[in-house]
């Protein structure tokens, strides 16, 4: 069984409970044994390991003192630019023993587990998503207490890790939980709350990011500010500072539609070669949605009408549970056409359709 962003949802207390709590409530559950190792065990952070080119701020120790990723990392040069980085074996080996914690910033970039996940997280949420790696072998602490400014999702992989997180940030804030983390854990923490995690012996843990910024959200902001305003004794409110502020607060909601809507032009990365050239046949491929958020699809008539990527389609409605599993992050087998009452001439007919659109990908199934 291979981890999907469902089974997180589903361990969290099903989407109905999720839509309702996230953001506002901390969640925690459990997903099925031993699911998970494939996308998320050691293997994909020693896979990430040997692999990396080690770019900058992408892998890095997190320790106090901090350590300096030249002690290690040996870059090699020649002609004034950077032509290879490898880790120094003993210096890594040393800091982590010690108590430094291995971070892998944007892991999805790197390794396809976490890229899966992190890519149905976004399709589920319809928001940006990233994800990171920490990984550490003592009982200290590489962070300390601090909230951060997203929502997270934090699963344990391998390992165990203590954690303390309290509802809200500050001194005022409220302990509500004091708690060990084992592999299959998952937990969702709201933005703004405190928490610190503490190793407790070897642990691997990814966080889940998303910001999740509606309009809702610049307006509860924007009208704490107004309520908490100062004001000079004896002025007369004259409704001047609240137009103000509104007109503020439409700005902000513009911007962050306009911010919202570029992002759901852009792609995921890859281009179906040969099929976007040629014609090939779609035996032994796997399909996927081309965008980074769900399609918008309306059917009717027996056609599905579809828009996403600026593009709008009308494709035969029979592929209805096909365009279920893409619009939800997944990949669909074309031999597999269990469901999908078409004939292979018709099935390919709307596979090129969506392909020539640029709103499939197409990838050879291993």
């Amino acid at each position: 069984m291979t981890l999907s962003w469902e089974n997180i949802v589903d361990a969290l207390g099903g989407e109905s409970v999720w839509r309702k709590s996230f953001g506002n409530e901390l969640l925690a559950g459990r997903v099925p044994q031993g699911s998970w190792h494939a996308s998320l065990g050691w293997g994909v952070i020693d896979h990430i390991m040997r692999t990396t080119t080690i770019e900058p701020l992408m892998i890095r120790l997190s320790s106090e003192p901090m350590a300096y990723p030249g002690t290690y990392i040996s870059t090699r040069i020649d002609g004034g630019d950077i032509v290879h980085r490898n880790w120094r074996y003993g210096a890594m080996v040393e800091y982590l023993r010690s108590g430094a914690t291995l971070v892998a910033n944007r892991a999805d970039r790197i390794h396809v587990g976490p890229a899966r996940l992190r890519e149905e997280f976004e399709y589920f949420a319809d928001d940006p998503a990233w994800v990171n790696c920490y990984a550490c072998w003592t009982t200290q602490s590489a962070f300390g207490r601090h909230a951060d400014g997203h929502a997270t999702v934090i699963f344990q992989a391998e390992g165990s890790k203590r954690w303390r997180i309290w509802e809200g940030s500050g001194p005022g804030a409220r302990l509500i939980e004091k708690a060990d983390m084992h592999a299959g854990d998952v937990w969702h923490i709201p933005r703004g709350w405190d928490h610190e995690a503490t190793g407790i012996g070897p642990s691997l843990h990814w966080t889940f990011g998303l910001h999740a910024s509606t309009p809702e959200d610049f307006a509860r902001t924007a009208l704490d500010a107004w309520s908490h305003r100062p004001r000079t004794e004896g002025t007369p409110d004259d409704g001047g500072e609240l137009d103000s502020l509104m007109t503020a607060l439409a700005s902000d909601v513009h911007r962050a539609r306009e911010v919202r809507s570029a992002q759901s032009l852009e792609r995921r990365e890859g281009l179906s070669l040969p099929w976007s050239v040629e014609s090939v046949p779609y035996t032994g491929t796997r399909l996927r949605w081309a965008a980074r958020f769900p399609p918008l699809v309306k059917a009717g008539d027996g056609l599905m009408a579809i828009e996403s990527l600026g593009v709008r389609l009308r494709i035969d409605g029979r592929l209805a549970p096909w365009m279920t599993e893409w619009s939800a992050g997944r990949t669909t087998l074309r031999d597999d056409t269990a469901g999908i009452a078409l004939t292979d001439a018709e099935i390919d007919q709307a596979l090129d359709s969506l392909v020539r659109a640029g709103l499939l990908l197409v990838e050879q199934a291993r």
